[in-house]
């Protein structure tokens, strides 16, 4: 392979586009042949791949599998414990309805919904207290304004009265 396919290769190879022929090519130049000056940075880092893919990583030692062992077995008895506790503990039906009246915890759906009745009446009644009162104050305050309509039109009799004198005395002068 030229200098120049190289150049383009590995153009192509830091902008993600090269294919795994290509970059397996790469690999075979620089480990190979005798790289040109300019491309000796790059020899030292393809080379430093295949490096590193030869390695191969360490064993596990007997103590470490003899570690993970000694856990799991402890996490398979704990799990097997809450499951004979939660086998063993008694069974409880859960209500389905629990109702509330008056903070009053009620099972039973009929006494409920009777107890939620009587107080929607004992409301309803309420209610119908405050409008006759309202009715009643609406009253009194229609009462009030004639009362000071009443006054009004005293005073201008009054008014009227004394003019009327007034006028009597002028005519008898």
């Amino acid at each position: 392979m030229n200098e120049q396919k190289v150049e383009e290769l590995l153009q192509r190879y830091f902008e993600g586009a090269t294919s795994l022929d290509e970059e397996r090519a790469l690999r075979r130049y620089f480990a190979e042949s005798d790289t040109p000056d300019s491309l000796k940075a790059y020899r030292a880092m393809f080379t430093f791949f295949a490096d590193e893919r030869a390695v191969e990583p360490p064993k596990q030692k007997a103590a470490i599998r003899s570690v993970r062992l000694t856990l799991s077995i402890v996490a398979a008895i704990a799990a097997s414990i809450a499951i004979l506790f939660l086998i063993g503990m008694p069974q409880q039906q859960p209500d389905n309805y629990v109702y509330y009246v008056d903070g009053q915890r009620i099972y039973d759906e009929t006494a409920a919904i009777a107890l939620a009745e009587n107080k929607l009446q004992m409301l309803a009644a309420s209610m119908q207290k405050a409008q006759n009162s309202m009715a009643a104050f609406e009253r009194v305050q229609e009462g009030a304004q004639s009362l000071q309509q009443l006054g009004k039109i005293s005073n201008a009799y009054r008014q009227m009265e004394m003019l009327g004198a007034k006028i009597g005395e002028l005519t008898i002068n």
